[in-house]
């Protein structure tokens, strides 16, 4: 699942939960584990220098995948009965 996709992915979870909506964890904890995977990925592209993007672009995706993280998990603590 490329950048976008994860991003636009857990806007619509925080707007069904902003509505209301259950929240399936397991639904929850697969998007976990695609932010983890991007999460690897940056901080690996950092530390070789990979030649694909900027190391400032690399930087602020990872800071935004370690925010999506965050925000996650605080939602999977909710669902978690």
């Amino acid at each position: 699942m490329g950048f976008k996709d994860l991003v636009a992915k857990l806007d619509d979870v925080l707007g069904e939960h902003d509505q209301g909506k259950a929240l399936k964890l397991k639904d929850l904890t697969q998007l976990e584990q695609a932010l983890e995977k991007k999460q690897a990925k940056y901080r690996e592209r950092l530390s070789s220098g990979s030649p694909e993007e900027t190391p400032a672009q690399t930087e602020v995706r990872l800071r935004v995948v370690e925010a999506q993280l965050a925000k996650l998990r605080e939602l999977m603590a909710e669902a978690s009965p």
